[in-house]
């Protein structure tokens, strides 16, 4: 029977979204979604009760996390839609908390005795004595740093559909070298409600949309992928600002420009770090090395750095879990604990860490809004959230035209970092040599060596151009965060790694 494209598009959607739910969350895209949205689970007694089953044997405190996530996944590659999935994740954890100890278990779904059986197991973490008193409850108001003018779920998949094809039209259109195009998009609502022992309760919904795009490029039997990624905290409105088709185009002007690459230098020399996710560097090389977590154990580098220089005077830098709307913001972390900025280096001082409850209080400071998990199946830990440094007062001109010979990197790609002793090597994905002052060719095969506290010493110069990139970070669990920086340079203390 022949259909029209955009209605076999439409009803293979709906038959991997229902392929897609389980026996009791059953439904089609365009349609009911995949059943009616879990509730925050439990009355004020039952969480009472469940808190206090988690403190039958002692310990500091208990918590109760309640999460209900809905979400949508479109991949298209080579013209055709591969995969349309509509998901559906919801349950509950429970943890008890002894020292630096943490006693977890979860449940999916929310029924109230499976959720007093987890309390009891995460129970037997503790081993005082004495009984903890579960304090009343107090509600809290969730800060308003996430915004939704158009719900996402208010808009149909056929408009979603539309955003990508025209996407994937935009790169093939751009140039004859380009062979291959792979679009992934995917949206999701996650309501939370977090209750402990301390008398804390607070609770939101918010949305995230997340898009990748890659472009692959052919020349004369050399390839390239090109990348460029969007996402936000931000209901639908955010492609009023986040041009699909644009994204598109940038990752096939990477893709088609690196056919032409030289083999890149090798040796020490001046780098240019690109603004946005050039911060990744800083990211991976610095920011893991002031997680609470590794602070209190005296396994960082940084452990006992605090009031210390550690950068340039040009460095600062912050981790701002405040942010409006952006990708690693989310109001209030895992814990409850409200965002905030925290200013980690200042002008080159390192003035503190990042923290969830139980690194502040193995150090006896306040919490920082940093305890963050991928999902109820998983504790929080101390994890970053929109970090960068912040802007210089020169422009990037200047600094390009400041530095007689050097590589210009525009995109990281993966690499691995030591945070014991902030020791790393990054894969560079798309990188120009800079001759004279002037960006000139493009190299490939280059990787950055180094280690993080050199990294920052040697920051000679920090543009007035800071953008967040935006990306996942690995720790165990995977969180969405951002990193960013200005334009800056590194004058020393980065082996380039090439092949010329």
């Amino acid at each position: 029977m022949a259909i029209d494209r955009r209605e076999f598009l439409k009803r293979s959607a709906a038959i991997s979204a229902a392929a897609a739910c389980t026996p009791w969350l059953v439904g089609i895209l365009g349609g009911s979604g995949c059943g009616p949205a879990m509730k925050s689970g439990f009355d004020e007694t039952q969480i009472k009760a469940i808190l206090a089953n988690a403190l039958t044997r002692g310990g500091d405190f208990s918590e109760v996390y309640i999460e209900d996530v809905t979400s949508l996944s479109l991949k298209m590659s080579e013209g055709v839609f591969s995969s349309a999935t509509a998901g559906r994740s919801s349950g509950v954890g429970v943890r008890t908390v002894e020292s630096e100890n943490n006693g977890y278990a979860y449940i999916n779904g929310a029924d109230f005795s499976k959720a007093l059986e987890a309390a009891a197991t995460a129970a037997f973490i503790a081993s005082a004595e004495t009984t903890t008193v579960v304090t009343d409850p107090v509600a809290a108001d969730a800060p308003g740093f996430v915004n939704v003018d158009i719900p996402i779920e208010s808009i149909t998949e056929d408009r979603k559909i539309e955003l990508i094809q025209t996407a994937e039209d935009a790169a093939r259109s751009y140039s004859d070298y380009v062979k291959q195009v792979d679009i992934s998009y995917y949206d999701h609502v996650r309501k939370r409600t977090i209750a402990n022992s301390y008398g804390l309760r607070i609770e939101n919904e918010i949305p995230l949309i997340w898009v990748v795009i890659e472009v692959l490029a052919e020349k004369n039997g050399i390839r390239h992928q090109g990348r460029c990624r969007l996402s936000a905290h931000q209901g639908f409105e955010f492609f009023d600002t986040n041009d699909m088709s644009a994204a598109a185009i940038v990752a096939a002007t990477e893709a088609v420009a690196m056919l032409d690459a030289r083999p890149a230098p090798s040796g020490s020399m001046p780098v240019v770090m690109n603004s946005g996710w050039g911060g990744v560097l800083i990211h991976e090389a610095v920011g893991h090395g002031l997680e609470g977590d590794f602070i209190y154990k005296g396994s960082s580098i940084y452990t006992d750095k605090l009031g210390k220089k550690v950068g340039s005077s040009l460095v600062t830098l912050v981790d701002d879990s405040s942010w409006p709307n952006a990708r690693g913001t989310t109001g209030f972390d895992d814990e409850g604990t409200i965002g905030r900025r925290n200013v980690l280096i200042e002008k080159g001082i390192l003035k503190g860490y990042i923290h969830d409850l139980i690194s502040a209080r193995q150090l006896g400071v306040e919490p920082t809004g940093n305890g963050r998990r991928e999902s109820y199946r998983d504790f929080p830990i101390p994890r970053m959230t929109n970090t960068f440094l912040e802007n210089g007062d020169v422009t990037p001109d200047d600094i390009i035209a400041d530095t007689d010979r050097g590589i210009f990197i525009k995109a990281l790609s993966g690499g691995s970092v030591n945070e014991v002793s902030g020791q790393f090597n990054f894969v560079v994905r798309e990188a120009y040599a800079i001759e004279n002052g002037k960006i000139t060719y493009p190299v490939s095969g280059a990787t950055l060596i180094g280690k993080g506290i050199d990294v920052l010493t040697n920051i000679d110069a920090v543009g007035n151009n800071l953008k967040l990139g935006v990306g996942t970070c690995g720790k165990g669990q995977w969180v969405p965060v951002t990193s960013g920086v200005p334009t800056i340079r590194v004058a020393d203390g980065l082996l380039v790694g090439g092949n010329a």
